[in-house]
């Protein structure tokens, strides 16, 4: 089984037309669940989610009672999640559900595949250029200091072998999660893939994320990531 595993956070304006792309584009030949993460919405996300899940067995909702953060949204969804591989995206449909079958194929043979804004054939389509440069420059500069060869490390859009993301634990609430988790698998010497993807800018609802916020959070956390990657734990 494949479980997604997918945050939500007052997506009232487009968790349908996510749920509806799920529905028409998830093509696999294994069993598969979709795991809506309901972060403490205060709109309408429960409800809607909620509705397509007594249409459709195979869509589940777990909620939070208040917000938590994207990094305890992943952990209570990866708790959840029953399948032997789970994938995690985002319900704002910049991730295309029609390319999960992809990331599902390419997991023979590894622990981990991500889909990549940054190798060939990837990128971002109508970002900004200034988001699109801070994105490139940050990913570039922990892939040094971290001494790894994986091209998009702050990805959201990945598949994990249940038995390794399982045993993951994340300290942090917000985006930073994703340098956490990679993390674990760099320590681990994990085999990894990435596959190419573009990702669209959000057209409905707001986005959550923060630049200036999030670069604060990323230097305050610099020396926590340093000290578990060259650790001898």
């Amino acid at each position: 089984m494949v479980s997604l595993v997918v945050p939500a956070y007052n997506e009232e304006e487009v968790i349908a037309r996510f749920l509806d792309a799920c529905v028409r584009d998830v093509k696999l030949a294994q069993p598969f669940e979709i795991v809506i993460v309901n972060d403490g919405s205060r709109d309408k996300t429960q409800e809607i989610v909620r509705g397509y899940a007594s249409k459709y067995p195979f869509i589940r909702l777990v909620d939070h009672q208040v917000n938590r953060g994207l990094g305890k949204a992943l952990e209570t969804g990866f708790a959840a999640a029953k399948g032997d591989i789970v994938i995690t995206m985002d319900s704002d449909l910049t991730h295309p559900p029609a390319m999960i079958k992809d990331l599902v194929a390419a997991m023979d043979g590894v622990d981990l595949c991500i889909a990549s804004r940054y190798v060939r054939g990837g990128g971002m389509e109508n970002v900004p250029a200034w988001r699109v440069f801070i994105s490139r420059a940050a990913n570039l500069f922990f892939d040094l200091i971290l001494w790894t060869n994986i091209q998009d490390l702050s990805a959201g859009f990945k598949a994990y072998r249940a038995s390794h993301i399982k045993k993951v634990t994340i300290q942090a609430s917000g985006f930073e999660c994703q340098m956490e988790i990679m993390l674990y698998f760099i320590k681990h010497h994990l085999k990894h893939r990435e596959i190419p993807m573009i990702l669209k800018n959000r057209e409905f609802g707001t986005s959550k994320f923060q630049f200036v916020k999030m670069g604060s959070t990323y230097v305050s956390s610099l020396g926590r990531f340093l000290k578990y990657r060259w650790s001898h734990e």
